[in-house]
């Protein structure tokens, strides 16, 4: 099954609903110019589907059902992960002493480099774990990183900072990143495996 990160698209998207064998499980149908049919399965339990306007809508529903049990399968441990507690490693004041903390110890590196100290703000996100706003110099982070070890904190202020540099993930972007942390794959791969919500 193909899986592939399907953007909003208001104008073309319909919601469906698909028996599987007695259990209704709602997709959004997004019409779109892909040469194949393209499904991922998202946070809120829904079947995101991505098809091109002249694939039949039952071609489509027979793509879905060809993949019950993958589907299923997939449902049922997302809901499993939404219903399971999540180890806090820091109170929403620790977590945001210590980023406040981390980003004055990280500071004078980026200062040698002509970049203001950001103003450093908190809010809950859910779609992601930090932003930068390079123009404001304003960096901004979710207080759901208080459900990260303090490893992976420490990347995300690292990350932020690098965006100063580079305002994309482009491979510069990520050299300046590897520069300031090495093991930025590894403690990117255990942020993924945390579940926001």
């Amino acid at each position: 099954m193909k899986m592939a990160m399907l953007p909003y698209m208001s104008a073309d998207m319909k919601d469906m609903e698909l028996n599987f064998g007695g259990r209704k499980v709602p997709y959004v149908l997004v019409r779109k110019n892909v040469k194949n049919i393209n499904a991922r399965i998202k946070d809120d339990g829904i079947v995101y589907v991505s098809a091109n306007p002249f694939v039949p809508k039952a071609q489509v529903e027979a793509f879905l059902l060809s993949k019950a049990d993958f589907i299923l399968h997939a449902l049922d441990q997302n809901a499993a992960r939404m219903h399971a507690p999540r180890k806090a490693y820091f109170t929403e004041e620790e977590l945001k002493a210590f980023i406040t903390a981390y980003c004055e110890k990280v500071y004078p590196y980026y200062a040698g480099r002509g970049v203001p100290f950001p103003e450093i703000r908190f809010r809950k996100m859910v779609s992601r774990w930090g932003s930068c706003h390079t123009g404001r110099h304003i960096l901004t982070f979710s207080t759901n990183l208080l459900y990260a070890p303090e490893e992976c904190v420490e990347y995300v202020v690292l990350h932020e900072f690098s965006h100063f540099f580079a305002a994309n993930h482009s491979a510069a972007f990520y050299a300046e990143l590897e520069k300031v942390c090495p093991l930025y794959k590894e403690r990117r791969k255990k942020l993924k495996e945390i579940h926001i919500r």
